[in-house]
């Protein structure tokens, strides 16, 4: 599960330390802190990792400085092989397959120094029979 919090709630804050507090009371239950710093704003994360199945979200989204509260669970998952799940574990990307079953290797340029330089390694990475490719800028 994952709250966010109020946005620039101050982690210096009575708010946020008793909610901290609370959040770690919860059995079986470990917090990582996620924050990003934006100018204009601040966005601070709280994951709840372990068994959240016991947990209302409902009440999660009423615990004072609590913005929103989202339930992360097994259906999100894209790519992996979970016990009793039957769904595609690939995806199809421009007629490239990815997925556990696959490997591809993104080869290219490093820097982009010319066009010309660009249109060689592309056509020399194509004529390669590479499918996937990388370019720093």
């Amino acid at each position: 599960m994952i709250l966010i919090l109020d946005p620039n709630i101050s982690t210096e804050g009575e708010t946020y330390r008793r909610l901290l507090e609370r959040l770690s009371r919860l059995p079986n239950i470990e917090l990582r802190v996620h924050q990003e710093r934006g100018a204009e704003k601040s966005l601070t994360e709280v994951h709840l990792i372990g068994n959240t199945a016991g947990l209302l979200i409902e009440e999660m989204r009423e615990l004072p400085g609590v913005e929103h509260a989202v339930r992360v669970s097994e259906q999100y998952r894209v790519v992996g092989r979970h016990r009793d799940d039957e769904r595609p574990t690939h995806f199809d990307y421009k007629g490239v397959r990815f997925g556990q079953d696959t490997l591809h290797v993104f080869a290219g340029l490093c820097a982009v120094d010319t066009r010309a330089h660009v249109e060689l390694m592309m056509r020399a990475l194509k004529e390669a029979g590479q499918v996937c490719t990388r370019m720093g800028a």
